[in-house]
């Protein structure tokens, strides 16, 4: 099989659905393979986070996912000896988002939304049974030795480019040529089992702490509980897992009895990194280029949004649109979000987890000024940025969201509703132009940078006009709104008597942030990504 302009993914999990998703929606050729007879059955991961479910608002399936998880508040800390008053917690619902919770989920059924929907709206299905053996690169892409595993054959394969979505264990990696180093930092056990007596609220995370103990217990979408287990290298016996679980329960005192589990794990939690993101045309993406400790539950969130990242700048480049160039930002600016991941899952895992430290210590890090804040922001997603990568516009500095940073949402109109984010659901750059109330100069303006973004970049930037009574041709009822409710100007800091223009990336990143007079350089600024077309108005390239 033979396509030289498109994309081979390896490995259909949720990163390699993701990615998927992001490449189809702007009609990149792909084929999705996976060595698995199957779907999955079980579920590993269990937690959505805020800046995840915003992902999922962009691409049109957040609907979905919320008919199939359970909110939860947030993680409490049961220590030996503490009320329920003194139990540190990590409370997510103070987030400055539509999210103010997190997801739990079974990994098989958010799975299956997203095969659903990628299937639905874009015509492609999962080849399961289709083994990645071997890869070889050339200049023009690269051919894959796939092994079909019901008929013994290996065929070759031919692409443009390859993203490795296959797991820690990555065999793209291997043939890569990639290293992938790290330490083992403990072990852990897991079940999905039935619970009675449960004595505590099942909607919350529950950590049970002990000096050389910790458990997990959580109610999880149906009739199943999520149980975690890890107690200094013990671990289960693989016999009777029940009877382990049961008995480490029993110890800390938890007072829940554990039926038979449905499904039952073992793994060692590793930080491990993948030397490089990337080698020639073959791309690392998700657990493939790192991994870390699940405490905290960020594990698949960070990893699909890798290839949120990835996706939409793969795209350009296969299109044309971008230089190939682009691509070196993918590592630049994932690597770090990655090292901000292993610092939220450390802060969480240094208490639960942290096996030969005392309780004392532990329980003084939760005590530590802005630890539940700092935590949550970190778990959410909601602070992770892109501003030591991202250069801002070379234009005098303003307020609010800069250059590198998340995209805050705001509702702009009451009824019907209509927010921000509503505006970004596109697959292109948007540009938030925000005149001055009743300053025709500042109409202008807009309309002027407009058209300078239209010369250099055709549809790929949507230009929208912040104006409570639409006054000008240059701008349709489409991208044309007013902030009813001053959230607009309150989330992106525009004081009274300012104006601004907000550049937002595909991946709903700030591009740029200036005043409406500045707002000239945010065409250079798309220029860091795309390539502008030719006859470019003077001055503005």
């Amino acid at each position: 099989m033979l396509d030289h302009n498109g994309v081979a993914i390896v490995g259909a999990g949720p990163v390699g659905l993701i990615a998927a998703h992001e490449l189809a929606r702007r009609s990149v050729p792909l084929r999705l393979i996976d060595k698995r007879p199957g779907p999955s059955h079980t579920t590993r991961a269990f937690t959505l986070h805020a800046r995840t479910m915003e992902m999922f608002e962009h691409i049109g399936v957040a609907h979905r996912i919320e008919e199939v998880a359970l909110p939860c508040p947030g993680n409490v800390y049961h220590f030996p000896g503490m009320s329920d008053e003194e139990k540190p917690r990590t409370d997510f619902r103070g987030l400055p988002t539509r999210y103010p919770f997190y997801y739990k989920i079974n990994q098989n059924d958010f799975e299956q939304v997203l095969r659903e929907h990628l299937c639905a709206h874009y015509g492609i299905r999962p080849e399961y049974g289709q083994e990645f053996t071997d890869l070889e690169q050339d200049a023009d892409g690269v051919t894959l030795s796939v092994l079909d595993k019901a008929s013994g054959e290996v065929s070759p394969h031919r692409s443009a480019w390859v993203i490795g979505s296959d797991g820690a264990h990555s065999r793209v990696r291997d043939r890569a040529g990639i290293d992938f180093v790290g330490d083992k930092v403990g072990v852990m056990a897991m079940m999905d089992v039935e619970v009675e007596d449960f004595p505590h609220d099942d909607s919350w995370v529950n950590y049970f702490i002990g000096e050389s103990l910790f458990m997990l217990v959580t109610k999880l979408p149906g009739k199943l509980w999520r149980v975690y287990l890890s107690d200094a290298g013990a671990m289960t016996r693989a016999d009777d897992p029940r009877a382990s679980f049961q008995a480490v329960a029993d110890k800390i005192g938890i007072g829940m009895r554990i039926g038979e589990p449905r499904w039952a794990t073992q793994w060692e939690i590793l930080n491990s990194v993948a030397g490089s993101y990337r080698a020639g045309r073959v791309l690392l993406c998700g657990d493939s280029s790192h991994v870390h400790s699940p405490a905290g539950g960020q594990g698949m969130n960070g990893c699909m949004q890798d290839a949120f990242n990835l996706g939409w700048k793969l795209a350009a480049v296969v299109d044309g649109a971008a230089p190939e160039t682009l691509l070196d930002s993918y590592e630049a600016e994932r690597r770090p979000i990655g090292e901000q991941i292993t610092a939220g899952a450390k802060s969480t895992h240094d208490i639960v987890m942290a096996f030969g430290q005392g309780l004392e210590d532990r329980i003084a890090l939760t005590r530590e000024p802005g630890w539940q804040q700092r935590t949550v922001e970190l778990i959410s997603g909601l602070s992770h940025h892109y501003r030591d990568v991202v250069p801002a516009p070379d234009v005098p500095a303003v307020a609010g969201p800069q250059a590198g940073d998340r995209a805050p949402d705001a509702q702009l109109v009451i009824e019907p509703r209509k927010r921000l984010f509503d505006l970004f659901r596109h697959c292109g750059f948007t540009l938030v132009l925000v005149p001055r109330k009743g300053v025709a100069e500042d109409v202008e303006r807009a309309e002027r940078v407009a058209e300078h973004m239209r010369a250099a970049f055709g549809d790929r930037v949507s230009s929208i006009l912040v104006i409570d009574e639409p006054t000008t041709a240059a701008f349709d009822e489409d991208h044309t709104i007013p902030d009813q409710l001053g959230e607009l100007v309150k989330r992106y800091a525009i004081g009274r008597g300012e104006n601004r223009a907000i550049l937002v990336r595909p991946d709903m990143y700030v591009g740029g942030h200036t005043r409406l007079e500045d707002a000239e350089s945010l065409v250079g600024q798309v220029g860091q990504w795309l390539t502008p077309r030719v006859g470019v108005p003077t001055g503005v390239r």
